[in-house]
């Protein structure tokens, strides 16, 4: 079930499917976000914005903002 980074929660661990917007997508992926790339939702700040996830060790924080434009696929542990 592909959904928005925005919606997923502390603890879930998704493969990144598609960056959308072209200006975003560059900038994320430059940080590491890739499609395929398999992570883990590390924090949610109370209100929702920032997200931190885990990128092979190193934890990413993007804007609520940004992380709309990743869909995602949830995966069953």
């Amino acid at each position: 079930m592909n959904v928005r980074l925005s919606d997923c929660k502390i603890g879930e661990q998704i493969e990144i499917s598609k960056i959308e917007d072209g200006a975003i997508a560059t900038k994320l992926i430059e940080m590491g976000l890739t499609e395929k790339l398999i992570t883990q939702i590390v924090l949610v700040a109370p209100l929702g914005d920032p997200i931190a996830i885990d990128i092979n060790g190193f934890i990413l924080s993007i804007r609520k903002s940004e992380a709309n434009h990743v869909i995602v696929k949830k995966i069953k542990s």
